[in-house]
């Protein structure tokens, strides 16, 4: 007999802090299989020699379910020593005798899906209603609040908005664009509410979520975070820890919005989902344990992901063409770009759009669109043109792609003999306040094809040195 029980409850955070840029392949295939191993490990302090325990429990709530994207082909429990296990929402592993050291975990074998959810008409928000088991969904927590400035904004950002998805993707493009990636101490060593990230417009993936999160339950919108591990090239080890967010959409379930990776309406097949709630603060792992004088001295929690075979590539979803509107410069000019990208599919679609070469770039590289049913839209992009060598005629390639591997191209040509173009002309021009000529180049010319510094997207400039500091904290946390 114990002559004193004590409970213990020490809850373990998957603490979600990384996502870098990704890798647009992932968007482009129908299917992958991957392999996940999520290994645990504890070890007791049993502090004197009367120490006793009398179970220890470890409750897991981050594995892969199936989903309308996501097949769980095998999945492996392992314990040692041998626990019992009771597998419902969660993992509970239970040791009624007592140990010193313990491993837990499984080995799944997963097939995620490029699936897209058929939406063929915009939903208006008037006719939404609320069911019981959402409200939860639409309340404020401790990190995702809702203050006056967070409903201001909102607002302010959705104007005269009236059906779900457009106002969904507002929502979510104002802070993929207006909310910096950034891993410093403030967001390394916590997660910091939704009020913080918008007025300080930083974060990681979990900041940028929770304030995508705030402004939709602003709108009384149904949303739930997402913990899972996702895929980029710019990480070393290719995976790593990662948070979005589901939006409830009537008569068609949760659908999935990453506004750190610009997928809005789908998410890609380097993303597998491991668990949801109202917000970054539930645990991915619980311990309990009942014991007279025995603590924890060391817990540990490791995921492993691989791919084991990729898919074929997908049919082309939107159809993208590049215009520039001068075709010939002179050195120094500012060249206007027009992006028609249509929709071929007969349902609601969003994708990135983004400048992959060029010889500079004023702006942003990257956009988003929303596409209706068949709907074409126009972007557009100012170049910048280096001045160069006046002897030769020069010639730059122009590319640009959407986040399914759609590609289009064009080029420039670039010569002292060709008028040069202001900022200002560039700027009437996309407008319609200029008129556009063409010059013809002769035959005979001679043309030098040069290789310029391709413009890249923000979603393939690495931030170096990241990955290890999350490993560092990951190791600090389990």
């Amino acid at each position: 007999m114990f002559e004193k029980k004590i409970i213990f409850a020490l809850l373990v955070m998957f603490s979600i802090v990384i996502i870098l840029p990704f890798a647009y392949a992932q968007s482009e295939l129908d299917h992958q299989e991957i392999e996940v191993t999520l290994n645990g490990n504890v070890e007791l302090n049993f502090q004197t020699s009367q120490s006793r325990i009398d179970y220890f429990t470890a409750d897991l709530r981050f594995f892969p379910k199936d989903s309308y994207r996501e097949d769980v082909l095998e999945f492996k429990l392992k314990h040692q020593p041998s626990a019992s296990v009771v597998m419902k929402n969660n993992i509970e592993y239970t040791w009624d005798d007592e140990f010193k050291i313990a491993s837990f975990g499984y080995d799944a074998k997963i097939k995620t899906w490029n699936r897209i959810f058929q939406i063929p008409a915009d939903i208006p928000l008037s006719s939404m209603g609320l069911m019981k088991e959402h409200i939860k969904y639409v309340e404020e927590t401790e990190l995702v609040d809702v203050n006056n400035e967070i409903r201001e904004k909102a607002f302010e950002i959705v104007g005269g908005s009236t059906t779900l998805y457009d106002t969904v993707f507002k929502l979510a493009e104002w802070v993929r664009t207006n909310v910096k990636y950034d891993l410093n101490t403030l967001t390394e060593d916590a997660t910091q509410k939704s009020s913080w990230v918008l007025e300080n417009r930083f974060g990681v993936c979990d900041e940028i979520t929770n304030l995508f999160v705030s402004f939709l339950r602003s709108r009384n919108i149904p949303v739930r975070y997402v913990i899972g591990i996702a895929y980029s090239d710019a990480v070393p080890e290719g995976w790593a820890p990662h948070a979005w967010a589901e939006v409830y959409f009537q008569g068609y379930g949760w659908i999935p919005f990453d506004v750190t990776f610009g997928q809005y309406g789908w998410v890609d097949t380097g993303h597998i989902k491991l668990s949801d709630s109202v917000d970054a603060k539930d645990p991915s792992v619980e311990y309990t344990w009942r014991a007279v004088k025995v603590g924890l001295k060391e817990k540990d929690l490791k995921l492993n992901t691989t791919i084991l075979k990729k898919g074929e590539q997908i049919f082309p979803l939107v159809d993208i063409k590049l215009s520039p509107l001068w075709n010939e410069v002179k050195g120094g000019s500012f060249v206007p770009v027009e992006v028609r990208v249509k929709n071929l599919q007969n349902y609601y679609l969003s994708t990135l759009v983004f400048i992959s070469s060029a010889p500079g770039l004023l702006g942003d590289s990257t956009k988003a669109v929303l596409l209706g049913p068949r709907e074409e839209k126009k972007l557009n992009w100012i170049l910048t043109v280096p001045e160069l060598n006046g002897d030769f005629t020069y010639k730059s390639d122009i590319e640009v792609k959407d986040s399914f591997g759609g590609v289009g191209r064009d080029e420039i040509l670039i010569d002292d003999k060709f008028p040069i173009y202001t900022k200002d002309e560039a700027e009437k021009a996309l407008n319609g306040g200029l008129n556009i000529t063409k010059y013809e180049l002769p035959e005979e010319e001679f043309v030098t094809d040069i290789s310029f510094s391709h413009v890249k997207s923000d979603y393939e400039n690495p931030n170096i040195g990241t990955f290890e500091k999350i490993l560092m904290f990951f190791e600090n946390l389990f």
